[in-house]
Parts: structure tokens; C-alpha cells; sequence
């Protein structure tokens, strides 16, 4: 589909303002450091954008769609269903240590959601659907119930959502690596796998 000289533009400042958020976090995104960026008037910026949080909250739905892009390229079919999850949020894992800024922008930044934007539910519809799936051969091996899919699943992820927090904070002492060891010991303890031990 052809966008529009306007879509266009939109697509150009989200790109300039992913940039910033990489390489200096969503602390440094202003209206005037953008036009400087984008080389556009920061008065026409509003012409794109209503204001600001209208253009974080694109940029935010923009952002998660890349990280869904991103994870679903990656194969993680394996033997052991429960080895297939620890990939899939391996990967999980590995995506925010590589982009730690925008972990920080996805849960540090207070957005606000444009009236009438429903584009954020329609992706968090999207990312349910993808754990569905992940989940989905453990269903088939009894190892879980279908009932029990999105607690299990808001378990892990909060948990890890946690431990990435704790681990970006200012005083944070675990790891990537600490972090999937804790990650496979509570999936172990979820799925009452032995882990050897």
C-alpha cells in the first residue's frame, strides 16, 4: 500500500525519533532536538503529530511491532516443548540486553493513549496470540492446562519484566545470564520439571 506524503513524513520523524531512543534514551526525545534531527521546523512537527505524547504513542506502537517482528523471525522448535518456551523468552530476554533503552521507553515512560487509538490493544492482541502459540505444544503434551495458559504466561513474563527492571537499576547486580538461570529455574518449578538437581 502507498503511503501518503503524510504517512511518509510520520514514518520519517518515528525512524529519527527510534534513533534517539537507542542511542540516548527516551529521555532526550524533545519536539526541537527532533526537528533538528529530522531537519523539519519543530512548529511543523505538530502537523504530523497532535503533540508529543501523540508522537511517543506512535513511536511506542511502532517499537513493539519491530520487537514482534524480531522475536517471530526467530525459530525456536525444539524436542522438549519446555525448552522451546526457554528459547522464546531467551530471546526475550536478549532483545531487551540489546536494546536496553527501549525496555526503559516501553515501561519507564508514562504514556497517554490518544483518544479513539485502539492500535496499542490490537498489538498487545497480537503478542497474547504469539505466547498462545508458544504455548500451545505444552497443552498437547498435558504438561499444561489450556486454562492455565495466560497465568502461566503473565507469570514468566511479569517475572522477567521484573528482573530486567531490577537488573537496569541504578543498583541492579544480576545479568542476562542470572537472569535466564532464575528464568529456567521458575519455569522448571512451573512445569514441576526436574532439572536435575
Amino acid at each position: 500500500m502507498k503511503l501518503s506524503k503524510k504517512e511518509r513524513t510520520q514514518k520519517e520523524i518515528i525512524e529519527a525519533a527510534k534513533g534517539i531512543i537507542h542511542d540516548k534514551g527516551h529521555e532526550a526525545i524533545t519536539v526541537r532536538y527532533l526537528a533538528e534531527i529530522t531537519g523539519y521546523a519543530y512548529t511543523n512537527l505538530y502537523y504530523y503529530f497532535k503533540d508529543v505524547n501523540a508522537l511517543l504513542w506512535s513511536l511506542r506502537v511502532d517499537m513493539i511491532e519491530d520487537m514482534i517482528t524480531e522475536l517471530t523471525s526467530i525459530s525456536f522448535t525444539k524436542d522438549d516443548p519446555v525448552e522451546e518456551i526457554l528459547g522464546a523468552f531467551f530471546s526475550y530476554i536478549d532483545y531487551f540486553f540489546e536494546h536496553p533503552n527501549v525496555f526503559r521507553f516501553f515501561y519507564f515512560y508514562p504514556f497517554i493513549q490518544p483518544e479513539g487509538d485502539d492500535s496499542y490493544q490490537k498489538l498487545d492482541l497480537k503478542f497474547q496470540g504469539m505466547w498462545q502459540t508458544s504455548f500451545y505444544r505444552l497443552v498437547q503434551e498435558d504438561v499444561l492446562q489450556a486454562e492455565e495458559i495466560e497465568v502461566v504466561a503473565k507469570t514468566i513474563i511479569y517475572a522477567l519484566q521484573g528482573m530486567i527492571v531490577l537488573s537496569f537499576s541504578s543498583n541492579g547486580s544480576s545479568n542476562q545470564e542470572d537472569i535466564k538461570g532464575e528464568l529456567v529455574k521458575l519455569i522448571n518449578y512451573l512445569f514441576k520439571k526436574d532439572n536435575g538437581n
